[in-house]
């Protein structure tokens, strides 16, 4: 089972039977339905939802075992219409409001609507379901994804709910007892990865760039060979390719998977944190906030994927390879340089913290627009 991270308050959840019997809801009561990993699920999610005070949550549980989870969750997706009729239709008789994740909610409740797409596909459909008359609100990561819906046609009024860090479980003895144990050295200067899997090419679902290091481990051979004293950690379940590849290589040190309520004291252990992904999501990225929340300085590509790099200044960013292993040896040799980025991510991560967005939103957004 999941364990919860330290200060989150577990999730509402309430039986999908009382749909249909018990009780009705207190009028201020807030509908939510979605499917829910016995696991990490989506970081943004699963940081706000359990902390919302008027949430009645009707989740659908999927299990965490990946070939299980993978047949379970193609089943629940494909039956989709089946599953929103008979869950949101009928929350729809109950409940005044709902906050939406997933847009293709909309069309079946009839009540009040705060929709924050997490995953947004910007298509039509998504833009004449923003434009019913029941949504009140439409939330997103950045002005640049509710500009884009704008230019498309979207006329409600919108809210940016920057991606949130579980700031709250950091502790200097847990980033204590990390450096302890896998620190080599003082002097050692750690630049680090983490993903949920670590695959090279050949390797299964190595096509999703998040989790295929190919690129990752050829910018890393460049910079090892110009700056000797760093040392790349690797976050995540490696692939057997990857640990033939690394074998025997004592700049490269694979951690394997850390449960994600234990994952940011590790990030937070990084001198340098990596986001060397190739292709542009468009989605502004969570580890991105994550290395914020750490006080880490980031280097990355320059995508609209890292905006919020480039908006806060709490990492350098690279057009080319070439510019990209430049600002990692750059900062591996510049001390001071680091801890002025550091300090300025610290100070960018505080603001992502869910103690600080958490009452934000309810205040602005549940609480305005779900009367």
């Amino acid at each position: 089972m999941y364990r919860a991270v330290p200060g989150r308050p577990p999730v509402h959840r309430v039986p999908l039977r009382r749909l249909v019997s018990g009780p009705p809801p207190a009028p201020d009561r807030v509908f939510y339905h979605n499917i829910w990993l016995r696991g990490p699920n989506s970081p943004q999610i699963e940081g706000l939802v359990p902390r919302l005070r008027r949430l009645d949550c009707y989740l659908t549980m999927v299990s965490n075992q990946w070939l299980l989870r993978a047949v379970e969750f193609r089943a629940l997706m494909a039956a989709s219409h089946v599953r929103n009729q008979a869950v949101v239709g009928r929350a729809g008789r109950r409940y005044r409001s709902m906050l939406a994740h997933r847009s293709e909610q909309i069309a079946y409740f009839p009540g009040r609507i705060v929709a924050q797409l997490d995953d947004p596909a910007f298509s039509e459909r998504e833009v004449a379901l923003l434009n019913r008359p029941n949504v009140a609100v439409f939330v997103m990561t950045s002005d640049r994804a509710v500009e884009r819906f704008r230019s498309m046609g979207v006329d409600k009024p919108s809210y940016v709910l920057p991606l949130g860090s579980e700031v709250e479980s950091l502790s200097d003895a847990a980033v204590a007892s990390v450096r302890t144990r896998h620190r080599r050295s003082p002097d050692e200067v750690v630049v680090g990865y983490i993903a949920s899997t670590l695959r090279l090419d050949g390797d299964r679902h190595a096509e999703e760039p998040l989790h295929n290091v190919e690129h990752l481990l050829a910018l890393w051979n460049e910079i090892r060979a110009r700056a000797p004293k760093a040392r790349l950690w690797l976050i995540g379940a490696a692939s057997e390719r990857l640990r033939a590849r690394v074998a025997g290589r004592d700049d490269v040190l694979l951690l394997g998977t850390v449960p994600q309520p234990e994952a940011l004291p590790y990030v937070a252990a990084f001198d340098i944190a990596l986001y060397p992904r190739a292709k542009d999501q468009g989605v502004r990225a969570s580890k991105i906030a994550d290395h914020m929340g750490a006080g880490v300085p980031t280097v990355s590509y320059d995508y609209e994927v890292v905006g919020d790099l480039r908006e806060s200044g709490a990492g350098l960013l690279a057009k080319t390879p070439a510019e990209f292993v430049d600002a990692v040896v750059r900062l591996v040799d510049d001390e001071p340089e680091r801890r002025r980025l550091a300090a300025v991510a610290r100070r960018a991560g505080a603001e992502r913290d869910w103690r600080v967005l958490i009452p934000r939103f309810e205040r602005d957004v549940l609480d305005v627009y779900l009367v």
